[in-house]
């Protein structure tokens, strides 16, 4: 059984100030099919708008608020909430509040970078 500690996993600091904690995959488990991790998006800071080639990914806030946009729809999103988020799709989000927004993300298959694609 393999029974993986979150908080003994490594953080990776993106480029926009994103902290991603990405505590299962197939690096570090059986899994082949999807990866979890968790993001932190400090205060006043944003997620790139991008895109993934053939990534589904999921969204699911669980502290903060943020504003979500998903191609040409923008929304406030909070704790409780979910976004699915198809391949191709442009989306970004961003947290203007004075405190944290976090999130679990859930990708399928498992997230890479060569996956995203950035506006330039």
């Amino acid at each position: 059984m393999n029974v993986i500690k979150i908080e003994e996993c490594s953080d990776f600091l993106a480029p926009d100030n994103a902290v991603a904690k990405e505590f299962l995959s197939p690096r570090n488990s059986s899994l082949e099919r999807l990866s979890i991790a968790r993001i932190t998006i400090p205060p006043h800071n944003s997620v790139e708008k991008h895109y993934h080639l053939e990534t589904e990914e999921v969204y699911q806030i669980i502290g903060g608020e943020g504003t979500m946009l998903l191609d040409e729809a923008t929304r406030k999103v909070g704790p409780g909430e979910v976004v699915p988020i198809p391949p191709g799709s442009w989306h970004s989000i961003d947290n203007q509040s004075d405190q944290d927004l976090v999130m679990i993300v859930t990708c399928s298959p498992p997230w890479t970078p060569e996956d995203q694609v950035f506006e330039q």
